[in-house]
C-alpha cells in the first residue's frame, strides 16, 4: 500500500511540473520597445530664399586722363571722394549644402546664389554735372556653418567667401541743346567681384524634411579701381576722355527661406533613442 502511494504522489507531482511548463510556454514573450525616432541635421539639402539688401557705395580719388591723339595728360586728386550714397533692393535664389550632426553640435558647408535688384545712385563731382549710379544684379556665397541645436531648433554661424556682379555707370552732363551745350555722355563698368562674408541665423525643423530659417549675411568686397570711357571731349572733338574711381562697397543681406532635406541620398536623417 505505501508503494502505490508513493507511486501516485510521484505522478501527481509530475503532472503539476508539466501543467506549469505547459502555462508558462502559453505566455506571450515580451519584446524590447522599437527605438523613438529623433530629427538629426545629418545630410544632403537644397532649398530656396528671398529676401531684401541694403548697402554702401563710396566713390573716391578720381583720375582724369585727356588723349589728344599723340599724348595723354592726366589729373589726379588724391584724397577726394567723389560720391557716397546707399543702395538697397530684393534678391531671391538658391542653395544647397551638406550637415553633420555630432551630439547638439552641426557642422555644415553651404552654396547660396540670388539674383538681385540692388540698386542706388546719386550726384557726385567728377567734372561737369555727373550722377554716378550702381546696380548689383547677382550675388553669393561659398561658406562654413556651425551651429548648436535645442531640439528641432538650429542657432548657427557662418563664414566664407562672397561674390557679386555689379554694374556701375556714370551720366556726366554738358549742358542742354543749342550752341555750346553738349548733351549726356555715359559709360559703364561692370565686374564679378569676390569679397568676404560673415554671418548668422536660427533654423527650425518643422518635418522629418523640411526646415524654415532666417539668416542675416554681411558681404564686404573692400575697395576696387574701375575706369570709365574713353568718350570724346565735348569741348575738343579731336580728345578722349576717360577716368579711374575707386569705389569700395559691403552689402547687408536679410533672408528667409525653406531647405528641403535629402537625408541619405534621400531616406529622411533620424537617429535612435531608446
Amino acid at each position: 500500500m505505501r508503494k502505490f502511494l508513493l507511486a501516485g504522489t510521484a505522478v501527481a507531482v509530475v503532472m503539476a511540473a508539466g501543467t506549469a511548463g505547459a502555462a508558462d510556454l502559453s505566455r506571450p514573450i515580451l519584446k524590447a520597445p522599437p527605438p523613438i525616432p529623433v530629427f538629426s541635421w545629418t545630410g544632403w539639402y537644397v532649398g530656396v530664399h528671398v529676401g531684401g539688401a541694403w548697402g554702401t557705395k563710396e566713390w573716391s580719388d578720381p583720375v582724369i586722363t585727356e588723349f589728344d591723339g599723340l599724348a595723354t595728360e592726366t589729373f589726379s586728386i588724391p584724397g577726394l571722394t567723389t560720391n557716397n550714397y546707399g543702395v538697397n533692393g530684393f534678391l531671391g535664389g538658391g542653395q544647397i549644402g551638406y550637415n553633420y550632426q555630432t551630439g547638439p553640435w552641426v557642422w555644415g558647408v553651404e552654396a547660396q546664389a540670388s539674383w538681385a535688384g540692388i540698386k542706388g545712385s546719386d550726384l557726385c563731382l567728377i567734372f561737369g554735372t555727373a550722377t554716378c549710379k550702381t546696380k548689383v544684379d547677382a550675388l553669393g556665397s561659398f561658406a562654413v556653418r556651425f551651429g548648436g541645436t535645442i531640439d528641432r531648433a538650429m542657432l548657427y554661424v557662418k563664414g566664407g567667401l562672397a561674390w557679386a556682379h555689379e554694374r556701375h555707370t556714370t551720366d556726366i552732363f554738358f549742358g542742354g541743346k543749342g550752341p555750346g551745350n553738349f548733351g549726356t555722355v555715359s559709360s559703364e563698368a561692370k565686374h564679378w567681384r569676390w569679397g568676404a562674408m560673415l554671418g548668422a541665423g536660427v533654423e527650425f525643423a518643422f518635418t522629418n524634411s523640411i526646415s524654415g530659417k532666417v539668416e542675416y549675411n554681411y558681404m564686404d568686397f573692400g575697395t576696387r579701381t574701375y575706369t570709365f570711357g574713353p568718350f570724346a571731349d565735348p569741348f575738343d572733338p579731336g580728345e578722349s576722355i576717360s577716368f579711374e574711381a575707386k569705389i569700395r562697397q559691403n552689402i547687408h543681406l536679410v533672408k528667409v527661406g525653406l531647405n528641403f532635406r535629402l537625408g541619405d541620398w534621400g531616406k529622411y536623417p533620424v537617429a535612435a533613442r531608446y
